[in-house]
């Protein structure tokens, strides 16, 4: 078995062209996903959300991208979650998309801010039933006794709402991630990686290549 020090990759990913990709980040991260699906990726949507408390310092898990718009990157979570009183505290934030099978990296930093409870209502109404139960019986990041305390909540409100419909709770919903620069890397032979970042400028982007 090889020591950590010596396991490595030579990746082999194209250049990427700064004078051909499209000029706003957004829409280049669009193709990036797309290349992601195509490459049957699994979850490729799964990214890495960090967040900074004036306590724990800096705090890194695994959220899924439940949308893109022109503004931004959508998820949703508990608000009173560790990373929901995180971003009401300190709202600038960071994601990281990595694709390893397809050797690309996608960097977002910017500000998170709730997005409507209309738009929140609408993707939770398109969860599986249980998924909404879940969300229900959750108090996420909370300390808790032993997994008979949460599978009793979760029995609790599948019992509770057995012939209703499940509505939205009022402490879980979206945030979006409106950016204000997005970095794009592909891994290439012997570390001489192409990065390109996108700066905002205003209502512009600024695009820069960066060394490896």
């Amino acid at each position: 078995m090889k020591g950590i020090q010596n396991l490595r990759v030579d990746y082999s990913g194209k250049k990427i062209n700064i004078h051909t990709i499209n000029n706003n980040p957004i829409n280049e991260f669009k193709i990036w996903f797309k290349n992601a699906q195509e490459n049957n990726i699994l979850e490729p949507n799964a990214m890495t959300l960090s967040t900074f408390s004036d306590t724990s310092g800096i705090n890194s898990r695994t959220v899924l991208l439940k949308g893109v718009e022109e503004k931004g990157f959508i998820f949703y979570t508990n608000y009173n979650s560790r990373k929901g009183v995180d971003i009401n505290n300190n709202n600038n934030v960071s994601l990281v998309f990595l694709w390893k099978e397809i050797e690309k990296q996608i960097i977002v930093k910017g500000k998170a801010s709730k997005i409507s409870k209309k738009e929140s209502k609408k993707y939770f109404e398109s969860r599986p039933r249980k998924s909404k139960i879940a969300a229900w019986a959750s108090k996420q990041s909370s300390e808790i006794k032993d997994e008979k305390e949460l599978n009793s909540r979760f029995l609790e409100y599948e019992k509770k709402f057995l012939d209703d419909k499940i509505p939205l709770p009022d402490f879980w919903g979206g945030y979006i991630i409106i950016p204000d620069s997005i970095e794009f890397w592909i891994g290439r032979k012997s570390r001489m990686h192409d990065r390109i970042i996108y700066l905002k400028n205003n209502d512009d982007w600024i695009i820069k290549k960066l060394y490896p």
